[in-house]
């Protein structure tokens, strides 16, 4: 009885270390893949070139992923999923202070573009995926799930932040987010293009002035 009972709790502190290691795997591919993308599209990314850069051979990709369109929602989710856990925590904090709804409103755009990446090759390896979605008709529909997924978790937090605020918009909560978010791709990506070494502050002062055009208070 013992010599089970060793061999299940042995068993038990190894899937951990396992899981652990294979999460580690897949943010090692992810990266590289961010990488590999921004130099030459998804298209012209092989499997190989991906491994090579994350240094694992191609069996340890394809034991974590199906396919390289697999990897492409893993990438937005990684980077999705980091920006509203980040919102998430420390927009509120920008809700409850007493300031003027002005400088909230900088302070809100502030912290959303600083959680959402402004390092180049992430910015480019977002839109490259977005435009092997429009090619791949098989990447599509993982591409549009992803985007059904994350949009209500945004809506809902920014609304509350409206009714917080007390402020009204002209227009629906939807297409603000969507609004400021194709102005934040256009101007990043215009941004790395002119090598402005203060994008992301740049960007805020864009998306700030657009905002306060479309609420009331």
């Amino acid at each position: 009885m013992s010599n089970v009972a060793t061999s299940r709790n042995e068993d038990c502190e190894e899937m951990p270390r396992v899981s652990a290691r294979r999460a580690a795997t897949r943010e090692r591919l992810a990266e590289a893949a961010i990488r590999i993308f921004a130099r030459k599209g998804v298209e012209g990314a092989t499997v190989e070139e991906i491994c090579d850069e994350a240094g694992f051979t191609r069996g340890a990709f394809y034991s974590n992923f199906e396919s390289k369109n697999a990897l492409c929602i893993d990438v937005l989710q990684r980077c999705m999923g980091s920006t509203l856990e980040a919102l998430t925590v420390e927009l509120p904090s920008v809700t409850d202070t007493d300031l003027p709804v002005a400088e909230k409103l900088d302070m809100a755009i502030r912290l959303a573009t600083r959680t959402v990446s402004g390092d180049p090759d992430t910015i480019m390896a977002i839109n490259e995926i977005r435009l092997q979605a429009v090619r791949d008709p098989e990447l599509r529909p993982a591409y549009l799930a992803f985007n059904s997924s994350t949009e209500p978790v945004l809506n809902e937090l920014v609304s509350d932040v409206i009714v917080a605020n007390g402020v009204h918009l002209g227009i629906p909560v939807a297409d603000l987010l969507s609004i400021l978010g194709t102005l934040y791709e256009q101007q990043m990506i215009e941004a790395v293009i002119a090598e402005a070494p203060d994008r992301t502050a740049i960007v805020s002062e864009k998306m700030t002035t657009l905002l306060k055009a479309l609420i009331t208070e």
